[in-house]
């Protein structure tokens, strides 16, 4: 889902026309008290954000969405004024994640919206490759592994990750690597400690990473099984209930899953 904040209704409609025309769901409302209503029952993919509203302007509604745990990570496209300068710079540093001048063409606005959508989808991925890695729980955590995603040249600078989004992550991260031998750990954990609801963390997680709680927590699990079986210091048991889970018959299924071979295919392959 799209929203699309416009005061102008057959600016609005158009909008809302041009998005759903390739497929997209969109919807429309004229206000930043509309905007905000909508936000308490969906959290949309991304919103077209107009500068100049009735009750409340465009980088006021954006800094409030940026300060907002529940809607930090939603992307937003500034509308503004043609030949607008200022109101392009005050958008961009209170965090949008890009701006198209208006009048545009429903071309250029389908075009802008795609290219911000799988420019997410592309951090998303890069930074899902980071958790698979050896050694991925720390490179994740790791100050100059999210740099290298920021500074990767094939990813634009507006799909990086916030400020927000990153204390999010490490302290996810965190929470994880303190935990990982807790066969018993679950959602409302991560939930009771990160100070958020089951929804916002659900959300949250699977636009950054691309995965549902339960399946980050497996993946985290079978990542350090894979650096602890590299070491060739542990035995397959051990193993298992050091990333938390307690049964090494599971374990091995699970493990296969993620890596396409069993661990001990696994330690005899990397071990040779």
């Amino acid at each position: 889902m799209i929203f699309c904040v416009e005061d102008e209704q057959n600016i609005c409609e158009l909008e809302v026309y041009t998005l759903q025309s390739v497929g997209m769901e969109a919807q429309g409302c004229g206000s930043g008290r509309e905007l905000f209503a909508l936000l308490e029952k969906q959290v949309p993919e991304l919103i077209v954000l107009d500068i100049m509203l009735p009750d409340e302007d465009g980088v006021s509604i954006l800094r409030r969405l940026r300060a907002d745990k529940r809607y930090s990570n939603i992307p937003v496209i500034m509308a503004t004024a043609k030949g607008s300068e200022f109101d392009k710079v005050k958008g961009l540093d209170s965090g949008a994640d890009d701006y198209i001048t208006k009048p545009f063409s429903a071309t250029y606005l389908k075009a802008r919206v795609k290219n911000l959508l799988a420019q997410r989808q592309k951090l998303q991925t890069l930074y899902r490759q980071n958790l698979m890695q050896a050694g991925a729980v720390a490179a994740v955590a790791d100050e100059q592994s999210i740099g290298n995603v920021q500074d990767n040249p094939q990813t634009d600078k507006s799909a990086a990750m916030s400020p927000n989004d990153r204390k999010f992550m490490d302290k996810l991260i965190e929470l994880m690597e303190k935990n990982m031998d807790n066969g018993d750990l679950v959602v409302d954990d991560f939930v009771q400690e990160l100070a958020v609801s089951r929804s916002v963390f659900f959300k949250k997680l699977k636009t950054l990473t691309g995965l549902a709680p339960i399946e980050f927590i497996k993946e985290m699990r079978i990542n350090r099984a894979a650096q602890l079986i590299a070491t060739g210091e542990y035995s397959m048991t051990q193993i298992s209930y050091m990333v938390g889970i307690n049964d090494p018959r599971y374990f091995s299924k699970c493990f296969k899953q993620k890596k396409g071979m069993t661990p001990t295919e696994y330690r005899d392959k990397v071990l040779k």
